[in-house]
């Protein structure tokens, strides 16, 4: 796996460069500023798979780098992890929102850095054999990717939009006690398994991401998170001082898709239906793993859809 590693001070990069070579990435370029990162970016023959990024730099900072990584069509997916001395919640907040994948703070734990590597270079592996099955298909795979009904789909036009690694490590870098201000809310299509038996793939994977442009407008709170969990079901995370009550969101969130409806109707497409479902907060059970509140929010909303079905 090629890393880029970015940090102002030349000391921690020689022994941040180091450790990462003990531990069997020895693929490492270092760059001192968010500049310097950027020419090295541009003149890189062999694309980077990854990048680890300190905030605190002068100039431009770490998190203003993540943007513009971010922006570079190549690394729209490309894992990003933010390796800093701040912990506060402002800055975890910032980095997330420009595109981090991934927050560790200052003094780097060996095992801990190997373990979180490795579950960003299974990300890569995983990333690289889809774009390898893509490749090899026909034009007309090529020219229109097509999803199984539990396949996660690329939200990357979307505002807020985040995958579930993302979404999992920014309630763990938040830590319980100010996770606990966060809930995670889920939101169930609930005709998605009719839409994608009667229009293929393909054309549910765009259904599912002009429902995200609809539930991204929606959310009007200082946070705008969301995610794609497959299978028509999305999950959101809201300051829990800010959560709207679940029948008015989906409420908007029908009337918005509504919008859709004429453009659905000429194409003889099927209008989604949603329901959100009851928002899931950190508590004491959560303790060693923040994150388990967005699967609790996946599995509620999902059993609520099931019964909406039934009863539909």
């Amino acid at each position: 796996m090629k890393i880029l590693a970015v940090d102002d001070d030349p000391d921690f990069l020689a022994l941040f460069q180091s450790t990462l070579q003990s531990l069997g990435y020895t693929r490492v370029t270092t760059a001192v500023s968010g500049d310097d990162a950027l020419r090295k970016i541009g003149y890189a023959q062999v694309p980077f798979d990854c990048f680890i990024l300190d905030i605190k730099m002068p100039g431009m900072d770490g998190i203003e780098l993540c943007r513009r990584i971010r922006a570079l069509p190549q690394y729209r997916d490309a894992p990003i992890m933010m390796n800093t001395i701040m912990s506060d919640r402002d800055h975890i907040d910032r980095a997330f929102s420009a595109g981090a994948t991934d927050y560790l703070t200052k003094p780097v734990d060996p095992i801990e850095i190997r373990a979180r590597l490795g579950v960003i270079e299974q990300l890569v592996l995983e990333r690289l054999r889809a774009q390898i099955a893509v490749t090899q298909g026909n034009g007309a795979m090529r020219a229109m990717a097509s999803y199984g009904f539990m396949d996660g789909i690329p939200m990357k036009r979307v505002v807020g939009a985040m995958d579930r690694l993302a979404m999992a490590n920014y309630l763990n870098a938040l830590g319980l006690f100010r996770a606990m201000a966060t809930s995670a809310v889920a939101v169930q299509v609930v005709n998605a398994r009719e839409i994608y038996d009667l229009e293929g793939g393909a054309v549910f994977g765009e259904i599912m991401v002009d429902v995200a442009t609809c539930l991204s407008d929606c959310l009007q709170g200082r946070l705008r998170m969301i995610s794609y969990a497959g299978g028509g079901t999305f999950v959101f995370l809201a300051n829990r001082s800010e959560l709207e009550d679940g029948e008015r969101l989906a409420a908007r969130l029908s009337h918005y898709i509504e919008e859709f409806h004429l453009v659905y109707k000429d194409l003889g497409i099927t209008l989604p239906t949603v329901a959100v479902g009851t928002p899931v907060a950190c508590g004491a059970s959560h303790l060693r793993a923040p994150d388990r509140i967005i699967d609790e929010a996946v599995t509620g909303v999902r059993r609520q859809g099931a019964g909406l079905t039934r009863t539909a």
